[in-house]
């Protein structure tokens, strides 16, 4: 390091400094002068075109006339002053305050950002240097830091500093070092982001007013944002979309911060929560894609250069086969077995030379691209941290035991199906079996462990009921029985889908038939054109990851557990056969559901089952769409319901011998 970029250090620390002072006198004092914010403004301009000009004269030789340029410039805000009133203002209050000093702000950031890079790098052109270096990351965090000490302590400012925090650890800020650090630290950008996620789950789950809204909303959107931008970036290196989301984030975090929206409630319509909820699921689902591409390209090339070096040459279907699944060499070949974008390719390329049709080789490639995204490993585990924590809070503010015990088993059941069981079929990767497949063929699935699994399943929910598989590890009951969308329960159920029941149940028995069909030789898998199709991944995916997101996605509009009630799912259906054997939702007293004027039991249904019907015609409730989640139980204001299944008979065994 030499003394000019010694120099310019110093600068860019002494400029934070400034700035934090000058911040934290204003945010102390809520009411000045309005001339008083625009003269500020000018002073924070006058130091940021002042390390734009230094730098660019001293390190790319630039000419000194753009000094006094730039101070006229930077004197507008203080020229603009000069034409208005003298006022006293709540300048948090004030949009042309607070939006004054949040560009300006912004300005500031990047001007340091812009000094750094040209002293230091890296050097393609002044918006990506500005934004893709160290020294803006630190600021960033500095910032985030320096807000929320500064704050109430309220869950929206956490949401604020893991939202800002989270673009100091984005992979274009660690670009120029080495490819482990930029996906160490994109990984931590996403760690924060997955808190910051939750924390908007939770501001939408308990603040009804137009602030809490306008935050978790807002944030949702530029979340998959900076996320679509990763994913462009691992896809492609493309350091401008991810440069210019970062600025438009930063604009956007500055507004939050010192523009005070007015906090009025308001009412509860679809609208609010439907926005939320489609611009955080494709957060995530960008999330999981731009990780798992990224890691999958860096973690490889670090331990197997010669094969990633064919990204650069070819990526016709033979080669891009070759670079679809990491080997055990690769430390890290668990948590990014596969890249989702290759695999995309791969299969529109394969599509088009089977089928030269390009609206099927579209949706062949979209089927890929989604399957891939959401079986990765690290998608799975970022959803199931997000999903575990509202679990968890759904089971502090459970009243009831057998509902808060059900909450715990959810927790444990998942992460133990999602890592251990699965064995179906090589390319469903939930199961560490089924990636351990693409690594050693001697762990590849085969009708007898399709046969297991199976058996599994019917067991568990013949003795425990539907909820064994649809409310224990099935990833619905992570992502429908939680605090949040819990609220979404539908109002009421229509008949015709109880005939829909029976049509998607009777398509699953014929293709687990044709399935066995095949593993036995007798059968092979459909194709089209030369396209081969694998039926079992084929009618699985489709299943969980086209038509169950779908639903998820518009969950405020359907509902939750809609696979249930609506009977799509046709594999819930075949589980749910086993609701006749043991399971059931049993009244203490008749007499108490024929007095009951609430009828809540039914309300708190998220599948609409007509529960009081079924005990007064039989004592009882045990429909195959029940999922066993224990809401009715709980809802129940006189404790009147209980669940029956095998625990039951050794409770009764155990009472007799006593």
């Amino acid at each position: 390091m030499n003394y000019l970029q010694l120099a310019i250090l110093v600068y860019i620390i002494g400029m934070m400094a400034a700035d934090f002072i000058i911040l934290y006198y204003l945010l102390r004092r809520p009411i000045v002068n309005k001339k008083a914010i625009f003269f500020v403004s000018s002073v924070l301009l006058y130091m940021s075109v002042e390390a734009v000009d230094i730098s660019y004269i001293l390190f790319s030789h630039g000419s000194i006339i753009i000094e006094p340029i730039s101070l006229i410039i930077a004197s507008i805000p203080i020229i603009l002053s000069t034409m208005m009133k003298n006022s006293i203002t709540r300048w948090r209050e004030d949009k042309t305050s607070a939006l004054t000093l949040a560009l300006t702000i912004v300005a500031d950031e990047i001007a340091m950002g812009y000094a750094y890079s040209e002293a230091f790098g890296p050097h393609i052109n002044p918006l990506i240097d500005s934004v893709s270096n160290i020294a803006f990351g630190v600021m960033m965090l500095a910032d985030s830091i320096f807000f929320l000490a500064l704050s109430p302590r309220k869950i929206e400012e956490l949401a604020l500093f893991t939202f800002a925090s989270s673009m100091a650890f984005m992979p274009n800020i660690f670009f120029t070092f080495s490819a482990y650090t930029e996906l160490v630290g994109s990984l931590i950008a996403s760690i924060i982001m997955i808190v910051n996620i939750i924390t908007l789950y939770l501001i939408e789950s308990r603040k009804l007013t137009f602030n809490a809204q306008l935050l978790s909303i807002s944030l949702g959107f530029f979340d998959f944002v900076m996320m679509l931008s990763l994913s462009i970036y691992a896809t492609s290196k493309d350091l401008y979309t991810i440069s210019l989301t970062m600025i438009a984030s930063m604009v956007w975090y500055f507004t939050l911060v010192l523009y005070r929206f007015k906090d009025v409630k308001i009412k509860l319509s679809l609208k609010y929560p439907l926005l939320f909820v489609i611009f955080i699921n494709f957060a995530e689902l960008t999330m999981g894609f731009g990780e798992t591409v990224l890691g999958f390209r860096i973690t490889n090339d670090l331990w197997m250069p010669s094969m990633m070096s064919m990204h650069s040459k070819s990526m016709d279907p033979m080669h891009m086969h070759m670079l679809m699944w990491s080997p055990t060499s690769n430390p890290w070949w668990w948590i990014f077995p596969t890249d989702p974008w290759s695999m995309t390719l791969m299969a529109y390329k394969k599509a088009m030379m089977a089928t030269h049709n390009i609206l099927f080789a579209g949706f062949w490639a979209s089927y890929m691209l989604i399957m891939m995204t959401t079986m990765m490993p690290f998608y799975v585990v970022m959803m199931g941290a997000e999903m575990s924590y509202l679990v968890y809070e759904r089971f502090k503010t459970a009243k009831n035991s057998n509902v808060k015990s059900w909450a715990v088993a959810i927790l444990v059941g998942i992460p133990l199906f999602v890592w251990l069981l699965p064995y179906y079929t090589p390319t469903y990767i939930f199961g560490m079996s089924g990636m351990l497949s693409h690594i050693n063929p001697a762990f590849a699935p085969t009708l007898l462990s399709l046969t297991l699994s199976l058996v599994a399943i019917a067991l568990a929910s013949t003795l425990f009921g539907k909820r064994a598989y649809c409310n224990l590890v099935c990833m619905a009951a992570h992502m429908w029985t939680n605090i949040y969308y819990d609220q979404f329960k539908p109002k009421k159920s229509i008949k015709i889908w109880e005939y829909i029941r029976w049509i998607s149940l009777s398509i699953m028995i014929i293709v687990f038939t044709y399935v066995f069909l095949i593993y036995l030789g007798i059968a092979k898998n459909p194709s089209i054109g030369t396209l081969q199709i694998p039926l079992l991944d084929f009618y699985g995916m489709f299943t969980l990851n086209y038509v169950w997101w779908f639903f998820f996605f518009l969950t405020p509009v359907f509902g939750t557990y809609s696979c249930a009630r609506q009977g799509w799912c046709g594999f819930g259906n075949f589980v749910g056969l086993f609701n006749k054997i043991l399971f059931k939702i049993k009244a203490d007293s008749v007499d108490t559901c024929k007095s009951c004027k609430t009828v809540q039991c039914e309300s708190a249904c998220p599948v609409k089952i007509p529960i009081r019907t079924d005990v007064l015609s039989k004592g009882y409730t045990n429909r195959i769409s029940c999922v066993g989640c224990g809401d009715c139980v709980e809802a129940c204001p006189y404790n009147n319901l209980e669940i029956i299944d095998i625990r039951n008979a050794f409770r009764s065994e155990k009472a007799r011998t006593s």
